[in-house]
């Protein structure tokens, strides 16, 4: 069954006006979660990640940064205007030990 545009405006006018206004609320809501200024936020790739983690440690990971350097490049992320909700520690991890092992990283443990 379809319906048509004036059977919806004339549905909308028939509701109650407290019933619109709450579910206009719940999608303002919403949405803002998600997006900033409008635009939908997206996820960091690897490569994104990849940046913030240089940015962030300054290409040196010590003994100093290592045990908050998830929190800050997921914040440095999000300040960037990413949604970092799939953002994992074995994932950011694995690309740590990646950029150790081709040496774009320093240890200094």
């Amino acid at each position: 069954m379809s319906v048509t545009r004036d059977e919806i405006e004339r549905m909308l006018l028939q509701a109650p006006e407290d019933v619109l206004k709450e579910v206009e609320e719940y999608e303002k809501r919403e949405l803002s979660r998600y997006r900033v200024g409008g635009v939908k936020k997206r996820f960091p790739s690897n490569e994104d990640v990849v940046e913030a983690i240089k940015a962030v440690s300054g290409g040196v990971i010590t003994r100093a940064n290592i045990d908050h350097l998830f929190e800050t490049v997921k914040k440095y992320l999000e300040d960037k205007g990413f949604d970092t909700r799939f953002l994992t520690e074995g994932r950011f991890w694995r690309l740590v030990t990646s950029l150790a092992k081709k040496g774009a990283l320093k240890l200094r443990l």
